[in-house]
């Protein structure tokens, strides 16, 4: 590959030339704060994925109650619309009953409400 080529593709973040091109970023707007703190996201952290039975620390997506998992199994392909589509299981939060979160796996063998590690 041609050093011309190389240097065409890549462009060194310290080069004056490449920052003065670049459009000036304002300050976040109060309209691009909101939109950030409206968004809804779910905590989750996987634990021993290389195990017969996997475990998973969550908080609910309804309550944020923490909940720990226990699955095993691959996921398993099923049938959505006509189309071949993974199969979802969804695990009910003990606390507000509703599904908490839907995993790809083949079964869900306990589930358990726990203090949620990210809850201050």
């Amino acid at each position: 590959m041609s050093l011309d080529l190389l240097q065409s593709v890549y462009t060194d973040p310290d080069d004056e030339s490449v920052q003065q091109s670049k459009p000036q970023r304002s300050p976040e707007s109060p309209r691009v704060k909101q939109e950030l703190s409206a968004e809804r996201f779910q905590y989750m952290r996987f634990l021993d994925c290389d195990e017969p039975v996997s475990r998973i620390i969550f908080e609910c997506y309804h309550c944020q109650q923490g909940i720990l998992s226990e699955y095993t199994g691959e996921p398993v392909m099923g049938e959505y619309k006509g189309r071949p589509s993974l199969i979802q299981v969804k695990i009910q939060c003990p606390n507000c009953e509703q599904t908490a979160i839907r995993l790809t796996t083949g079964e869900v063998l306990s589930t358990t409400a726990i203090l949620s590690p990210w809850q201050q």
